[in-house]
């Protein structure tokens, strides 16, 4: 199944709301610009764990060394906004800006 940019951008806030609701946090406004670590308190396993949960709706294999590691190093923190352009171009979606 094909998936669009906003099919995209739904799965990845419905997930991370899902997972900040397992440990009795609300996820708030969620927008492209909003960090996982810094903004929403999500630590790297958590962040693997979010992917696997995004992996499992999209119904494809997401990699999360491939979105975390920038030139041979993990990237300290990542937005919505990268997640959803990796998994867009993992997906084959057109490129687009996520509702916001």
């Amino acid at each position: 199944m094909a998936h669009t940019s906003t099919d995209i951008w739904t799965v990845i806030t419905t997930t991370v709301t899902e997972l900040l609701a397992e440990r009795g946090e609300e996820a708030g406004a969620l927008a492209p610009a909003t960090t996982i670590s810094a903004d929403l308190g999500i630590s790297s396993v958590e962040a693997i764990h979010l992917l696997v949960m995004m992996e499992d709706r999209l119904g494809m294999p997401l990699s999360f060394q491939d979105l975390a590691v920038r030139d041979g190093e993990y990237a300290e923190d990542l937005t919505l906004g990268e997640i959803a352009a990796f998994v867009g171009h993992a997906a084959g979606a057109p490129a687009a800006s996520p509702a916001q």
